[in-house]
């Protein structure tokens, strides 16, 4: 069901229920209306009656002549009188059968009035006590016109309901499709835009309603979605060159050494050769599924480590000082806490290692000295740890992308190395619920800062 056809039914169906109610509520008001006057009207048939005939002491006789000669008669009009003994003293119209038993006289005494329907007829009776006892003057008769009256308003009302709640669905139906067509104008332009022409934007209006709201958050998902196209076709391209390079380089040695028969330590050159080429082969296809691991859906499955941060610091610097000798990696610890706990943050170990790895051995190959400075600083709620170094710094042009996987300026086109490492960085630190910065400017130091929590949220 279409969302016009459901704002149809809601809006009819509530106009509907009021207007039934309305209506309802009128007709029970004539209806009683009607219904109370009819009996006021019988009651005083039942008074005059009893006056004459209890009170006054006319005969029997007399007054059903005198009965019989008025005009202002009732339909089925019929009137009775009771004694003490529930005997009947006076009738008309006796070819009416107005059967009332021995507990309702006897409870007309009690209450004095009593007002009740007897079949089509409406029957009042009504008290007179003497001295010869307690009579009962009942008074009854067929309230034609009033039901006929009640009839009509019933067909009127209903045929007008009808009307009403016709005319009410479809002015709705075109409200609805009045209010909906932005929105089916939002989804002729969407399916222009997308996948063939993502530049275009939905037109943003002035108004600040619901639908230019709507606008601005399809527009920024769109930015999201060509910007996450944009990376894949770099990851695409970045991926193919970093694997063609090494594939081309394996490939044209062996060529060549199967050109002509050569000494061994020829041989032996280009095996070594090659054997580089499958390492960085090697090395890429490590960094490539640590980055497809690295994912916020494997979250609770790895953070399950109480990780302290010195000792990874320190096993960090070991590292990389065993992996290249001419590597100088400084460790300073502004003040240490008296409670070692608050240099631990939860996470993986392994994943953190790794991360602070990567930097330290980016500031050291890309130092001008070949040394990194990692400063550590902490606080109730945060760990900071900063790799700093001393070189050329990277150009602002690049700042925005060098988290991005496979991407290289040239400025590290030059270093041996893959693209994959600031990636791995971030992604690793996302998953920590951490951030990471840069800052590099000509004459100052170029600083990584990681900031991790020492809580998660959620």
């Amino acid at each position: 069901m279409t969302i016009r056809t459901r704002l149809t039914l809601r809006f009819t169906g509530l106009v509907s229920a009021i207007l039934g109610l309305a209506f309802a509520c009128l007709y029970a008001f004539c209806s009683y209306f009607i219904s109370s006057d009819f009996y006021r009207r019988l009651e005083r048939k039942a008074a005059t009656v009893g006056e004459m005939l209890i009170h006054q002491r006319m005969s029997p006789q007399l007054l059903g002549q005198f009965n019989r000669l008025r005009k202002d008669q009732l339909p089925a009009q019929k009137i009775a009188v009771y004694d003490g003994n529930n005997s009947p003293v006076f009738i008309t119209n006796e070819r009416i059968p107005l059967a009332v038993s021995t507990k309702v006289l006897d409870e007309i005494r009690k209450k004095e009035t009593k007002k009740f329907r007897q079949g089509v007829a409406f029957v009042t009776g009504v008290r007179y006590a003497t001295a010869d006892g307690r009579y009962v003057v009942l008074a009854s008769a067929e309230n034609r016109y009033g039901d006929q009256f009640l009839r009509r308003m019933l067909g009127v009302l209903i045929g007008l309901f009808a009307a009403i709640v016709g005319v009410v669905a479809f002015s709705g139906w075109l409200y609805a499709g009045e209010a909906l067509r932005p929105m089916q104008r939002m989804e002729q332009q969407l399916n222009r835009i997308f996948p063939n022409t993502l530049a275009e934007r939905l037109p943003v209006h002035s108004e600040n309603d619901e639908i230019s709201r709507l606008s601005i958050t399809i527009n920024r998902l769109l930015d999201r979605i060509d910007e996450s196209f944009r990376l894949q076709r770099m990851f695409v391209a970045n991926v193919s060159h970093e694997l063609k390079n090494p594939l081309t380089q394996i490939s044209s040695q062996l060529e060549v050494a199967l050109l002509n028969r050569r000494e061994s330590t020829v041989y032996e050159e280009t095996i070594r050769s090659v054997l580089d080429d499958v390492a960085e082969l090697s090395t890429l296809t490590r960094d490539l599924l640590q980055l497809s691991q690295v994912n916020q859906e494997s979250a609770v499955g790895l953070l399950t480590d109480s990780v302290r941060l010195d000792e990874v610091v320190w096993d960090v610097r070991e590292e990389v000082s065993e992996t290249n000798p001419h590597y100088d990696v400084i460790v300073n610890f502004e003040e240490l806490p008296d409670d070692f706990n608050q240099l631990t943050v939860p996470g993986n170990t392994a994943l953190l290692k790794t991360a602070l790895k990567n930097l330290t051995e980016n500031a050291c190959k890309f130092s001008s000295d070949g040394r990194a400075l990692i400063r550590v600083r902490f606080n109730e709620t945060t760990v900071r740890i900063s790799v700093e170094n001393v070189g050329n710094p990277i150009p602002a042009d690049d700042l925005p992308y060098i988290f991005e996987p496979f991407y290289r300026s040239r400025q590290t086109a030059e270093v041996r190395g893959n693209g994959v490492g600031l990636s791995l960085v971030k992604r690793i630190v996302q998953l920590h619920q951490g951030t990471v910065s840069v800052t590099s400017n000509k004459g100052q130091p170029t600083v990584f800062e990681l900031k991790l929590v020492r809580q998660f949220n959620g």
